[in-house]
């Protein structure tokens, strides 16, 4: 793996400076071809002309892995840093031009969400107006998981949570704009650790305690409630379960901390957990 880091520069939007140098990340793996680089580039300097504050920092991650099923063994992520917030999404097809443009597909729609979010702001009525959070308008296309024996199993990745308190709304949000298939989240009402999930059809919450959020914002929202008590169990029991299972995560309560954790399969058929930073 090979990792390069290049400063560039493109425009900026109105009122700022046309032009600034951004720090950007290149990491490959696999055959990647020259041409990717500047496609990647180009997508950035779209970008950074549409955004309402300085991008000041972006990471593309290329990999072509040729055991991964024909059409999708180009993987493409990002991460956008948009002077502090974040935008990211991952794409898999079958090579890595065609990946690049549905990654390109997908910054943009995450970019338009930051830029009316920053735009509510300062209009935000008290309650959110029904369909003001829209999910879902561009297919997605996330690779599938690479097949691993449960017995080679293990978690290779850790990261904790921010430890402060958000509102349902901005927990839609990040789900959103990060491209995941799931959020864990302190809810601001409850206090309670909570999850945001994607399915099939739909976006559902569900509180540590199996508790019910108020049902007007679940209605506004147009989100459904899993009412299940999130199971107590260690971690090594999570594993044990989440190897028997199709799931992609498990979102359980640590026996040992009593606080909400979420277990969660890794495309390279590994597990990562999410936990509350403190």
């Amino acid at each position: 793996m090979i990792a390069v880091n290049q400063p560039l520069e493109v425009p900026q939007t109105r009122g700022l400076s046309s032009e600034a140098s951004i720090d950007v990340a290149f990491v490959t793996r696999g055959p990647i071809p020259v041409s990717a680089r500047r496609h990647a580039e180009r997508i950035l300097a779209s970008l950074g002309a549409k955004a309402p504050r300085p991008i000041i920092y972006a990471r593309f991650k290329l990999r072509v892995e040729p055991s991964r099923p024909p059409d999708e063994q180009a993987l493409v992520q990002a991460t956008i840093d948009v002077s502090g917030s974040r935008i990211r999404a991952h794409v898999a097809s079958r090579n890595v031009e065609e990946a690049l443009d549905l990654l390109d597909e997908r910054l943009r729609r995450r970019l338009r969400r930051l830029t009316e979010r920053r735009q509510d702001n300062a209009t935000r009525p008290f309650q959110t107006p029904p369909g003001v959070w829209r999910h879902g308008d561009l297919p997605t296309r996330r690779p599938a998981y690479f097949h691993r024996d449960p017995q080679d199993r293990e978690i290779i990745r850790r990261k904790a949570y921010a430890p402060r308190a958000v509102s349902l709304e901005e927990a839609l949000f990040d789900l959103d704009v990060l491209d995941h298939r799931f959020f864990l989240f302190t809810d601001q009402d409850s206090g309670e650790d909570s999850i945001v999930y994607e399915t099939d059809d739909t976006v559902v919450v569900q509180h540590v305690s199996g508790g019910v959020p108020e049902p007007d914002r679940v209605h506004a929202l147009s989100v459904a409630v899993n009412t299940a008590q999130a199971p107590s169990m260690s971690e090594a029991d999570a594993i044990e379960r989440l190897d028997t299972s199709d799931e992609p995560f498990l979102f359980f309560r640590d026996r040992g901390t009593d606080r909400g954790k979420v277990l969660y399969r890794r495309y390279d058929g590994h597990y990562g957990l999410i936990e509350p930073a403190d």
